[in-house]
């Protein structure tokens, strides 16, 4: 239990040192769902690529996201990702997915950073199945 919270604790003032050299609307800080419960953050490194790391008690992610369709409202997304699941196993997969942004298109200006996404994916290892996720992100 102190590993995971010294990891996590570790992990989250990463994120945050990062998010403050990231611009306006380059780092986003959520949460995200596939397996179990994540911590995530997301930085856009271009307008087509993205990196994301996906942090819980007992995994450790890091995913390559690859805009394919990029609005103001939504985006359509490829991704690839690797990690490990209980702190021993590789875990390898790949997918598709949907962010979009709720209230920027309802033109609510508070929340118009708030994105949602869901995604389909492929679980390679360390066993072969499909994956369902889905998470908001809050961008800064």
């Amino acid at each position: 239990m102190r590993k995971s919270f010294f990891v996590f604790t570790l992990s989250l003032l990463l994120l945050i040192m990062m998010a403050g050299s990231a611009t306006a609307a380059d780092f986003g800080l959520g949460l995200y769902d596939s397996h179990g419960l994540c911590l995530s953050g997301k930085y856009n490194l271009s307008r087509e690529l993205a990196a994301q790391a996906l942090l819980s008690s007992d995994s450790l992610g890091l995913r390559g996201v690859y805009k394919l369709a990029n609005d103001a409202n939504y985006n359509i997304f490829g991704y690839g990702e690797f990690g490990f699941v209980d702190n021993e196993n590789l875990a390898v997969g790949a997918g598709v997915g949907l962010e979009f942004f709720v209230f920027k298109a309802l033109n609510v200006k508070e929340l118009s950073r708030l994105g949602f996404s869901l995604d389909f994916g492929l679980n390679i290892l360390p066993s072969t199945g499909f994956a369902f996720g889905g998470g908001l992100h809050y961008y800064f």
